[in-house]
């Protein structure tokens, strides 16, 4: 009876434990076109329709080049150049966890792309049509930008200015490069809205939408699981942590009314960092949105950063 008892328990943990690892890290389910009609108001975000809608259509106007993009362990990446004559270097987007280029960076694209820089839009492991089963939540893809930026290098030449942008995931993915040793001229890191760590953002969600579930218990158990199945510690890295270390100026953005990933996460960021940095906050912006709310404040910050730092 002892033995069945166990037995039971451990299925139990097992399938418990796969759940979670699959919700949290598993690969994005059917992506979604926000693009297609109605879909952004489905998803709650139809107030920001205008500007998403205004960047897709100006990007497909563009001429645009597929490229790809070999990791560190063999998953081939997936991206799209935006490339610009006479560029002054590349300006290379990292989208947020379980979203898409179609809707975090509609509306900075074009900002972006006429501050004179080529745009490189990477689409994170496990998403889109990058290969991969599992996310880690910036631990594996910071190795994936610090590919793509030699991968520039190697196409655009040694000296090409390069700077990395991100927001939420995509911000702690950029973030978590700080410290990195990148074989390519990478000149600034913009950080948009980013987290501390995949523990504290995981738990901190899990506790918001699960108010009734022991998360403590429930985090050790996922951090087995990410550890076996894909291949990394929810406690291994943190954005704090990188940024004290930092060998890259930073610009850290976040709204003021981010209900999601709080602004104190980039606070404490900001506060860690040891490189030259810089901060903005938006209040009202929720998360993700600080360039709609406050666009001007937004542009003017960007582009003092990229002009102070490319010379």
């Amino acid at each position: 009876m002892p033995v069945i008892i166990l037995t039971i328990i451990f299925l139990l943990l097992f399938i418990c434990g796969f759940a979670l690892l699959k919700y949290t890290c598993g690969r994005q389910r059917q992506p979604v076109d926000y693009w297609a009609p109605g879909v952004l108001d489905k998803c709650g975000y139809g107030s920001i329709k205008e500007s998403v809608y205004a960047g897709r259509d100006w990007l497909l106007s563009r001429e645009t080049e597929e490229l790809s993009c070999v990791a560190f362990d063999g998953k081939l990446l997936h991206g799209i150049l935006i490339p610009r004559e006479n560029a002054k270097g590349s300006i290379l987007l990292f989208h947020g966890w379980h979203s898409s280029y179609k809707l975090d960076f509609m509306s900075s694209v074009r900002y972006y792309y006429e501050l004179g820089y080529n745009i490189l839009i990477c689409e994170q492991r496990a998403h889109g049509r990058s290969e991969g089963h599992y996310l880690s939540y910036g631990v594996k893809e910071s190795r994936d930008a610090a590919s793509w930026a030699m991968s520039m290098a190697q196409l655009y030449g040694e000296k090409h200015p390069i700077y990395l942008a991100g927001i939420s995931m995509g911000a702690a993915t950029v973030a978590m490069t700080a410290d990195m040793d990148i074989e390519a001229n990478v000149r600034g890191i913009i950080a948009d809205c980013g987290y501390t760590s995949p523990y504290d953002i995981i738990a901190l969600v899990g506790k918001k939408q699960f108010p009734f579930l022991p998360i403590k218990p429930l985090m050790a158990l996922l951090n087995v699981f990410t550890r076996i199945f894909a291949g990394f510690s929810l406690k291994e890295r943190s954005v704090p942590d990188t940024v004290s270390r930092a060998k890259y100026p930073m610009l850290f953005i976040h709204g003021e009314a981010d209900r999601f990933v709080p602004c104190e996460m980039t606070l404490e960021a900001y506060r860690a960092c040891t490189a030259p940095k810089t901060l903005l906050t938006i209040p009202d912006a929720g998360h993700g949105l600080s360039f709609i709310y406050d666009s001007e404040a937004y542009k003017a910050a960007v582009k003092k950063f990229v002009e102070e730092n490319n010379i």
